[in-house]
């Protein structure tokens, strides 16, 4: 069996070439209107800018996932520093396309900003992983009504990808496609 293909080194923020994370912070203190809130993030960065930011808030709860040993010793750092990081934010280390629908609970919001571009491991025979469209599914699955699932339409592996997405949102039609600046919203309507 194929091993976890780890990245060695975690991504910094350039607000310049990756804004998704500070266009979902701006959008997320508009749309969620004081209203608590869970939010599911895929890739924090040595940044962690959407969890240091949730940390600020009363009604914000993120639970993230890395690949990266590095964004995770980060995290341990940061939450040492910071006890209370430890209530509203938690990172993870594993595989996205390894989630369990069993181990996540349901959530209002899905950053997937960098699904895809770390995720040649789904095309290996030998490794035990969910594909892009099954991955996809899976969050869908795990949203709550009125819930969004958010994309980063710039990201290095949107041309590979989209046409994979736009299948599993237009095969399931509860669904509503809206973007804001650097992201691509689609909003859960039914079950």
């Amino acid at each position: 069996m194929s091993q976890i293909p780890i990245e060695e080194h975690g991504w910094n923020f350039y607000p310049e070439t990756c804004p998704p994370d500070q266009d979902f912070i701006e959008y997320l203190e508009k749309d969620s209107k004081g209203r608590m809130v869970s939010v599911f993030h895929l890739g924090p960065g040595m940044h962690h800018k959407v969890g240091l930011w949730a940390a600020t808030q009363e009604n914000v709860f993120v639970r993230a996932i890395s690949i990266t040993p590095e964004e995770i010793i980060e995290y341990i750092r940061l939450a040492t520093e910071n006890p209370i990081l430890n209530s509203r934010y938690l990172v993870d280390f594993g595989d996205v396309h390894l989630l369990n629908l069993y181990l996540l609970p349901r959530f209002d919001y899905i950053t997937l900003f960098h699904l895809g571009e770390i995720s040649s491991q789904v095309y290996d025979p030998d490794y035990p992983s969910k594909s892009i469209p099954e991955t996809v599914n899976l969050m869908m699955h795990k949203l709550c009504i009125g819930g969004q699932i958010l994309f980063f339409e710039n990201s290095v592996a949107w041309g590979k990808i989209k046409p994979l997405i736009n299948l599993e949102f237009d095969n399931n039609c509860s669904f509503i496609k809206s973007n804001y600046k650097s992201i691509t919203i689609y909003r859960k309507t039914g079950v």
